[in-house]
């Protein structure tokens, strides 16, 4: 669920963090001399530098000695602290260099960088939420933050501290390449401080990460190619033994039987008042280790209950359950948790209300998240209206005060908006249904007058020249051509478009014809792309699915006949009732700036503000 993409979290933007850039500069040079001494990290070589070429820094550049990242042990945060403010420090050279040269920030998305995950890994704040973003190009070692201990090293730790030295607080930009999210919806993009440093490039040149291609997004990658073989053989970063340098698990952190029969797990669930849930599973009979109340994923540090009770924190009241996967899956956690929640309000649950009291699930194993996207897509025809459950990567959690603390267990007789009673009762088949897309079973062809009486204005011809069904296999994604050709429905909030509210519009992948404004987009927290109406008439084809128990009405395109999504009548009253469901696969986004050179000037129209 749009993890990255929490569309009920009203997080307020943190305050940046004014980095001391004078006082570190002043003691790398005082720490230049000693370096070499210190166990964690040295420098190295010393050359003059003759130009703007790949094998030495810019002139102006004073650290002309490489950094080396270690395999035994960590750098400290001081030590990385102080070596990562050299990554500042001026090389405008490389935009001789570098595909495309500078970049014009005006036309990049402004974001700041609330937290560093590790070397490749970053949380974004996007419109006051908390958003998980990939660096395009690159791979880090892993961390200690990595759920397998067997894969954490101390070079990946090392640059994971460095990074988050270097980064968190500061404002940076975002620049993207053919496809904005992966599929655990992350974003994907190239990270701008300024206009002349690029994070993925300066990571990349300093030996911290290492190069991969990812495609459709390689953009620098072959630039990426030359900075890592001028890195290896400067012996910068982890490739301080040159191109000996493994990567994988150090050797001297592997832990006798340690593999993936893990004992413990942790999951954070938000569901109103936090007496009644973590109640309600101390009374499970088997599974659960250990329960704390507190608070999620908001903005300050260390709240008090008064002060999450004014409403203006964003942390949300949170049980953190620890659990044995042998005694009790997470599928099972998910579907208790189902039976006390109404997982289609946004700000209160029970007698309970406002922004504290929302529902979430808070993760901290990525291998969580699919588990729960399947889950909550298998319950969603359960319910008359759109489930509002937030799914986020955890950001941060602070226990409650102690008098919160097993509440009810001290209080029997105390508030509580749970029905205690149900943890006794086993869970029902349904309550346990296999995750998974919906099957599509087009039926008769629907009046579109039905759908489209109140549009007026422009029409779309109805007329394509398909290409035949190898090319479109080429063409397509293997996700876009399930979508499009076989039906197929793509994971809710693991998708691209989502949360993807910038001027544009909308076109078929297939055809390119017009399909949907952004002016029309919403966020219908029901996980896939929402809109209030199509671009046009003629732009869509309306069809009967009775493939589930309840009567839907199948969305095509008007010319490709691509599969798109459904229309449901539980839309904004405002804008006509109705919700338009789209897959994210079956869409190419074209922004506002880049209609008119790819030939859809005509629909800028569209996509404008009528009142602006």
């Amino acid at each position: 669920m749009n993890l990255n993409n929490c569309h009920n979290c009203v997080l307020r933007r943190r305050q940046k963090r004014n980095w001391p850039r004078v006082a570190a500069l002043f003691l790398l040079v005082i720490m230049a001399a000693a370096l070499p001494s210190l166990s964690a990290c040295y420098l190295k070589g010393s050359g003059t530098p003759s130009g703007p070429d790949l094998t030495t820094p810019h002139p102006s550049r004073t650290d002309n000695r490489p950094l080396q990242i270690p395999t035994g042990h960590p750098l400290t945060e001081e030590e990385a602290a102080l070596a990562a403010a050299a990554f500042d420090l001026p090389l405008e050279t490389y935009d001789l260099l570098r595909p495309g040269g500078a970049v014009d920030l005006s036309r990049l998305e402004e974001v700041e960088i609330f937290r560093v995950v590790d070397g490749d890994t970053l949380i974004v704040m996007r419109d006051d939420r908390p958003v998980r973003l990939r660096l395009i190009g690159l791979d880090a070692p892993e961390s200690y933050s990595h759920h397998d201990e067997k894969m954490r090293t101390h070079q990946g730790e090392s640059v994971s501290r460095l990074v988050s030295a270097w980064l968190a607080g500061r404002t940076a930009y975002l620049q993207f390449d053919v496809e904005p999210a992966d599929p655990y919806d992350r974003l994907l993009a190239y990270v701008w401080l300024d206009a002349h440093t690029m994070v993925n490039e300066v990571l990349v040149r300093e030996g911290l990460v290492w190069q991969h291609r990812y495609p459709p997004n390689t953009r620098f990658n072959d630039y990426f190619e030359e900075l890592e073989k001028t890195a290896k053989q400067e012996g910068r970063g982890i490739w301080g033994d040159g191109e000996k340098t493994l990567f994988g698990y150090d050797e001297s952190n592997q832990r006798a039987g340690s593999g993936n029969d893990m004992k413990e797990k942790t999951i954070y669930l938000a569901g109103g008042c936090f007496w009644g849930v973590e109640r309600y599973y101390q009374l499970l009979p088997a599974g659960i280790l250990k329960t704390e109340a507190g608070y999620a994923n908001g903005t300050g540090a260390d709240p008090s209950y008064e002060e999450v009770c004014r409403g203006n924190t964003g942390f949300a009241e949170t049980v953190r359950l620890v659990y044995d996967p042998g005694e009790i899956s997470l599928t099972a956690i998910l579907a208790h948790f189902f039976r006390i929640i109404d997982p289609t309000t946004r700000d209160h649950q029970g007698n309970d209300y406002g922004d504290q009291y929302r529902p979430g699930i808070y993760y901290t194993d990525e291998n969580d998240f699919p588990v729960i996207c399947d889950y909550l897509d298998a319950r969603r025809k359960d319910y008359a209206r759109p489930l509002v459950v937030e799914v986020l990567e955890l950001v941060n959690f602070y226990p409650a005060e102690d008098w919160h603390q097993d509440y009810l267990l001290s209080n029997p007789s105390g508030y509580c908006h749970v029905n205690l009673s149900q943890a006794d009762l086993p869970l029902e088949p349904h309550e346990l249904p296999q995750g998974g897309a919906e099957p599509v079973h087009p039926g008769d062809s629907l009046d579109p007058h039905l759908f489209e009486g109140h549009l007026s204005g422009k029409t779309v011809a109805a007329s394509f020249a398909g290409p035949s069904n190898e090319e479109l296999r080429e063409k397509l994604t293997d996700l876009q051509y399930k979508v499009t050709q076989e039906n197929d429905t793509e994971r809710p909030f693991a998708n691209a478009y989502d949360q993807v509210f910038e001027p544009g519009l909308y076109v078929d992948v297939v055809s390119g014809e017009p399909l949907f404004s952004s002016r029309d987009k919403y966020d219908a927290g029901c996980g896939w792309p929402a809109f209030s109406r199509p671009v046009a008439r003629g732009a869509l084809v309306y069809r009967d699915d009775t493939s589930l128990w309840r009567k839907r009405v199948e969305v095509r395109s008007g010319g490709a006949d691509s599969h798109l999504g459904h229309v449901f009548e539980d839309g904004p009253q405002a804008s006509g009732g109705l919700r338009y469901c789209i897959n994210s696969a079956a869409l190419r986004f074209i922004p506002l700036p880049d209609m008119g050179s790819q030939g859809y000037g005509d629909w800028i129209s569209e996509v404008l503000d009528p009142n602006s």
